[in-house]
């Protein structure tokens, strides 16, 4: 999804709140700053902290972890991702600071 033109949205990614490895690290971070990607969240962990928090967007994630996953090319898009206590839409608009 990284891949494509992000014209400024945020991708969400339902790890089902897994801490076992990290579903995004920096080099991703970088291919979302470079493709126009506003931010990622991810409902799981992150890694390359310090690379990702170097790239022009926001990520926000539970925790980081420095296993990457193992990648399968499979997935669903523009369903409703449970993230916190609260369901995230598609189209929804999402605001996130430090806290």
């Amino acid at each position: 999804m990284l891949e494509t033109k992000g014209e400024g949205r945020v991708l969400v990614i339902d790890g089902g709140g897994s801490m076992r490895c990290a579903l995004v690290g920096g080099n991703l971070g970088q291919l979302a700053q470079n493709n126009g990607w506003a931010g990622i969240v991810v409902n799981g962990c992150i890694r390359d902290v310090d690379e990702i928090n170097a790239c022009d967007i926001g990520v926000r994630a539970l925790n980081s972890h420095p296993l990457k996953s193992n990648k399968k090319g499979t997935g669903d898009k523009h369903v409703p991702v449970y993230v916190g206590g609260s369901f995230i839409r598609d189209g929804e608009w999402l605001y996130a600071d430090s806290d």
